[in-house]
């Protein structure tokens, strides 16, 4: 009987095992580590930068999360703001708190009102595929003062598809990339859309993005440093 249970033991174990295997991260797994980032105009002119740290990982069986803290600055080095969010491997499913889109400069506006958040996390299979279509994400976001609704804001992002592996050197080095491609649709008094392109490498994160408007670059953001 003791050998029946033992036995059952080792097999959920490995269970357990197999599903922090499957998991594919896209970020540093080091508490501390810090990722830096500079954006550019279309024209190669920077327009700001930000500092990434790994604040908390936590792994259990069959999930590994992280905390992370974004803190902006604007090109001339002037902080603009911090803000956090979640990342989570589970189950072979790569997610991202949508909060990652949210502005701390506009949500601090907000501060002594009451704030309603709700959000669907951004998706990331572990075995991507050129053309896969992944699932879309989104964020709403309503202010109300003493009751009453004042502010809407919505964020949604769609049409994401795996467009290709490419390799991709900035001034941290040279990385093997997946590029994602999607649509980020931002509501508020009015509607603005725009196209957007992602390159990201496993265990790093976010080597390169560029947003697009009706096919132009308006501006891209590259990962200039890691510090482990």
């Amino acid at each position: 009987m003791k050998k029946i249970f033992f036995v059952a033991g080792l097999f959920i174990l490995s269970c357990y095992l197999t599903l922090a295997q499957e998991c594919t991260f896209y970020y540093p797994q080091t508490e501390g580590a810090k990722l830096e980032y500079t954006s550019y105009d279309a024209k190669d002119k920077v327009t700001g930068s930000s500092i990434q740290t790994i604040k908390k990982v936590t792994e259990e069986p069959g999930a590994v999360s992280a905390t992370i803290e974004v803190q902006l600055f604007d090109k001339k080095g002037k902080d603009l703001g911090t803000k956090a969010y979640d990342v989570k491997c589970e189950n072979g499913i790569y997610s991202i708190d949508m909060k990652s889109f949210m502005d701390p400069a506009t949500m601090a506006s907000y501060e002594e009102m009451d704030v309603k958040v709700n959000s669907t996390n951004l998706e990331i299979p572990t075995n991507l595929n050129i053309g896969d279509i992944l699932p879309d994400g989104k964020l709403d976001i309503t202010v109300y003062s003493e009751g009453m609704k004042i502010m809407g804001m919505n964020t949604d992002i769609t049409q994401r598809i795996v467009e290709g592996k490419e390799q991709i050197t900035t001034e941290a080095g040279t990385f093997d990339c997946y590029k994602i491609t999607y649509t980020i649709t931002t509501k508020t008094m009015f509607s603005v859309r725009v196209e957007a392109a992602e390159w990201i490498a496993e265990n790093v994160g976010t080597i390169k993005s560029e947003t697009y408007s009706r096919g132009k670059s308006i501006g891209y953001s590259l990962l200039a440093g890691i510090k482990q």
